[in-house]
Order: C-alpha cells, then sequence, then structure tokens
C-alpha cells in the first residue's frame, strides 16, 4: 500500500489514466468521422504525426549484438516494408484518393464493411490506437 502513495506511482497512474483518457477521446472523435472523409484522414495524420514524434524522441536502449535479434529485425522489417508499399501503391493508384477503390483495395477499403457503423468502428479505433501506442512505446 505504500509504493501506491508514493509520488512516483502516483504521476505514473496518473499519465496512464491521461494516455487511455486521450485514446478513448481520439476514438470518439475518429468514430464520429465519415469513413475515408477529410476529418478521418486528417486525424489519422495528426494522430501519425504525433506517434512519429513520440518515436524519434524516445531513447534508444542499448541493442544486445544477438544475430537471430539482426536476422528477426531484418525479416520483420522487410515485411512491414512490403505491408506500407502496398499500401502506398493502391492508395496511389485510386482515381480519387477520398473515394475506396475495388480495383486498387488498401487495409482500409477491406476493413470498411466490418467497421463502416456502430459500436465496431470505435472499436476499431480504439485497437488502431491502441496498437499504435504499443509499438511507439516498444
Amino acid at each position: 500500500m505504500a509504493a501506491d502513495s508514493t509520488p512516483a506511482a502516483r504521476s505514473s497512474s496518473g499519465r496512464r489514466a491521461l494516455t487511455v483518457a486521450c485514446v478513448v477521446a481520439v476514438a470518439a472523435v475518429g468514430w464520429v468521422t465519415r469513413p475515408f472523409g477529410w476529418a478521418a484522414t486528417a486525424l489519422v495524420l495528426v494522430v501519425g504525426a504525433a506517434a512519429l514524434v513520440r518515436a524519434i524522441r524516445a531513447e534508444s536502449a542499448v541493442r544486445p549484438k544477438d544475430p537471430s535479434l539482426r536476422r528477426g529485425t531484418a525479416i520483420w522489417s522487410a515485411l512491414l516494408l512490403a505491408a506500407v508499399g502496398w499500401e502506398a501503391y493502391a492508395f496511389v493508384r485510386q482515381p480519387d484518393w477520398m473515394t475506396p477503390s475495388d480495383q486498387h483495395p488498401t487495409l482500409s477499403t477491406l476493413l470498411d464493411p466490418a467497421l463502416e457503423h456502430g459500436p465496431l468502428r470505435f472499436a476499431g479505433w480504439l485497437a488502431w490506437l491502441a496498437v499504435g501506442y504499443w509499438l511507439v512505446t516498444r
């Protein structure tokens, strides 16, 4: 019980509560935006820019020189680059960037039927934000 009352523990739990509140607020704003609209696109860009700044400013830990870790990092980096490349290619090839295309579907286009309306849209925003936060803080 005494450990919970220290200033560091209160600061950490307060920061965690603020982070959760921000994630829920951003998910709620995303939930009310029109899919593939300018507001949703702007929200994604703002959240992405904030995550990029957070990732760049984070202290880098000393990385062990384990060959299996380097191989794993190389494989996951290649897979991530392939997925980002596919997304970018499909997005650029769309006739109108604000209208989904069946000929060049992005991941958002493929997930849209499931996440277009209702609580699943809010859950989708929450999951996207939570995964992004987890990736940035690692």
